[in-house]
């Protein structure tokens, strides 16, 4: 069998269900596959960084950010305020271009919020 990243031959692949090689291939093929999801309306991308906003009525113990309020403006307009935010991780040099900023992160309005409702600051 090949790895579907670097074509080495292998005889067992240790990732997931697809055939990798190493976890070099494994970690380009992680962000090939966010390529493949960038228009995802959940997917968040700032200052270089990719998120994805999980659902607000899970009823799993873990939040993304263990909870804290993100208000995050979209580049199309788009508001959207999240307590299950998850990282995903710095997008790398080779695939920066196919995955540029997406959105911001509204520090004022968290910061106004804060003191409408008393709560404590989450940056």
């Amino acid at each position: 069998m090949q790895c579907i990243i670097c074509g080495k031959e292998i005889e067992k692949s240790s990732y997931s269900h697809k055939i990798i090689c190493s976890s070099e291939c494994f970690h380009i093929d992680f962000w090939n596959d966010n390529v493949e999801i960038k228009d995802d309306p959940k997917v968040v991308r700032v200052n270089g960084e990719q998120y994805y906003i999980g659902k607000e009525n899970s009823h799993s113990l873990f939040r993304g950010f263990g909870g804290s309020k993100y208000i995050i403006k979209f580049f199309d307009g788009r508001e959207v305020v999240s307590t299950n935010l998850w990282y995903n991780g710095k997008i790398p040099d080779s695939h920066k271009e196919l995955l540029p900023d997406n959105a911001e992160f509204i520090r004022d309005k968290v910061i106004e919020e804060k003191h409408l409702l008393n709560t404590p600051d989450i940056f």
